[in-house]
């Protein structure tokens, strides 16, 4: 075998076997009910990734609007719109139940793949580089977050794929592309929160690199992988930040920290699952305390299994590299820093939230994953000097043991983790031929799930008081029970005859009779973006719904949402793809 095919071997084709049984075992969990609901925020992330399915395959149509959610909101600026993910082609053609777990085991794989190439980058050694995979995408702060639903934390897979990228753009530089295109997986199919805390991190090591470097080259290079990821999601990121600077979401303030004591747990507890069965129903009006620890928020916000041995691997790591390294190792405390929020002496996340879009963030505690990134690259640095001894030796086969070992620790402290994610049975639902805003509170399963509006959904009905992350401007809209509720079209003063003839998320049909001018309202929320076509009128609020003023006559008029945002960022996204593509071929 010649030393290139051998190379591409072990580079290529065993870690891609490895890796690939790894996510099919718990592939093999995740989906023993295969049709079974997940618990927790797994109702909102379904709910979010069944709307754009339906809007695409029943509508035809882009989607920019959510009729289901707190009588009527946005969907592509959401910041848990996850629709323009490539990935997103599992959920349309399996459905959001099914695709979504298909999503995690892909991603799990990704992430895996992508860190032991990073780590092969920065340090070629036979089997240490298979390590840094597990503490990173088994460490329980990925499977934490999947368990309670927070199906953004997917995209911390592209964080590795991020900083490779940029080490091999150091020899040559058209490697950005892959820089731009691992931060705009990110943000399409997280929205803006890991894409936020990648940019953070992203942010740091370079400017430490270039203090390490004294040069400015490393800063230049973020410049341009910032502006192309700018431009290149510009579709999703302009309405994004329209909507969040519309509609901020404030941090609670009982989430603003790490506690100092609970960082023992944190990284060596292997009762990852019991911590988080214990605290899941913690909220910011309610903490839980166990063992006279107070847990503002549950333990899906603090845990990060690594465990004892890729610790001190990862110690020893540090002081074998540190030289080599040091911009990374700060980077990861730094990472650790923010995350400990107003428990430590200075407090970084505070100064942090007072940055445009951070200030909409809750629990710092999400930032720990940069350590957990570190942690992993030094672990197998750590494990490298150990591999080196036993090659001497003739004992490679211990570490090979080791990882393994290693491998069934993660494995087991994960397993009660992913059991307990997808328990509730569907339940029959039948759907209404005719949309209408039916419920101000639904929630089938209390206690098991934080909202219902997957099922809603399903049942073709809008939900006022549904799940929310951010505090949305909700108007007047009625429930169909209500004593003043008039239609979900209907004329403010009853000067005539309105019928609703096509209904639609994006664009909204009516036939209107009007004896006199009169307002014809539309039973959804307001937002900027609302247009009108069939007759000389403007959209305006009243009561904070959409609305209309029109004069006497018959007409067969449209309401249909069509942001400006929505067209500066498509043109923006469709010029910076056409320029990527010449600068890649040319």
């Amino acid at each position: 075998m010649s030393i290139k095919r051998k190379y591409s071997y072990e580079l290529f084709f065993i870690p891609f076997v490895v890796f690939f049984i790894i996510s099919l075992l718990v592939g093999l969990v995740i989906l023993q009910n295969i049709h079974y609901w997940g618990q927790m925020d797994w109702d909102q992330f379904t709910f979010w990734n069944a709307t754009p399915r339906e809007s695409i395959l029943k509508y035809h149509q882009f989607p920019l609007w959510n009729n289901y959610s707190n009588g009527g909101n946005i969907s592509l600026a959401h910041p848990h719109s996850l629709f323009l993910s490539p990935f997103y082609i599992l959920v349309f053609i399996f459905g959001p139940v099914i695709g979504l777990k298909l999503e995690f085991i892909l991603h799990l794989f990704i992430g895996m793949f992508g860190i032991f190439l990073l780590f092969r980058h920065i340090l070629p050694c036979r089997y240490s580089a298979y390590l840094p995979p597990l503490v990173y995408m088994l460490s329980s702060v990925f499977t934490l977050h999947f368990a309670e639903g927070h199906g953004e934390w997917l995209a911390m897979a592209f964080i590795p794929w991020l900083f490779l990228f940029y080490f091999l753009s150091f020899k040559r530089f058209k490697y950005v592309i892959g820089c731009i295109f691992s931060l705009s997986l990110m943000l399409f199919g997280s929205g803006v929160h890991i894409f936020s805390i990648a940019i953070i991190l992203f942010l740091s090591y370079c400017f430490l690199l270039s203090l390490r470097q004294r040069s400015l080259a490393p800063l230049k290079t973020m410049a341009v992988i910032f502006v192309g990821t700018f431009l290149l999601c510009s579709i999703k990121l302009i309405p994004a930040l329209e909507f969040i600077k519309d509609n901020p979401r404030k941090a609670f303030a009982s989430g603003e920290f790490i506690p100092i004591s609970f960082l023992p747990d944190i990284f060596l507890s292997r009762g990852q699952a019991q911590l988080y069965q214990k605290t899941k129903l913690a909220y910011p009006e309610r903490s839980v305390i166990i063992a006279d620890k107070e847990f503002p928020v549950g333990w899906h916000e603090y845990g990060a299994y690594i465990g004892i041995v890729p610790l001190i691997l990862g110690i020893a790591g540090l002081i074998f590299y540190f030289k080599q390294y040091w911009p990374l190792w700060l980077m990861g405390i730094l990472s650790l820093w923010i995350s400990l929020g107003k428990s430590a002496y200075y407090n970084l996340w505070g100064l942090l939230t007072k940055l445009p879009l951070y200030d909409s963030f809750h629990a710092p505690s999400r930032f720990i994953l940069g350590f957990v990134f570190c942690a992993a690259i030094f672990s197998g640095l750590g494990l490298s000097k150990l591999e080196d001894i036993c090659e001497k030796k003739k004992l490679r086969y211990l570490i090979i043991i080791l990882i393994g070992a290693l491998f069934y620790d993660f494995f087991l402290v994960n397993y009660p983790l992913w059991k307990q994610t997808f328990t509730i049975r569907p339940p029959e639902i039948k759907r209404n031929l005719e949309f209408k805003q039916r419920y101000r509170d639904f929630n089938l399963f209390p206690g098991e799930s934080r909202s219902s509006m997957y099922a809603a959904f399903l049942n073709n009905s809008g939900v006022i008081n549904s799940y929310e992350v951010v505090g949305i401007k909700k108007g007047k809209v009625r429930i169909y029970n209500d004593q003043d509720y008039k239609g979900e079209a209907y004329l403010l003063n009853n000067n005539g005859q309105v019928a609703m003839s096509r209904f639609s998320p994006n664009s909204i049909e009516i036939n209107v009779n009007i004896l006199m001018p009169d307002r014809v309202v539309i039973n959804q929320n307001f937002y900027k973006g609302w247009k009108i076509k069939g007759v000389k009128s403007e959209v305006q609020p009243y009561d904070g719904l959409i609305s209309a003023e029109l004069p006497a006559g018959r007409y067969r008029i449209v309401f249909y949402y069509l942001p400006s945002a929505f067209i500066i960022g498509s043109l923006l996204s469709a010029a910076s793809v056409f320029i990527l593509i010449v600068y890649l071929f040319v």
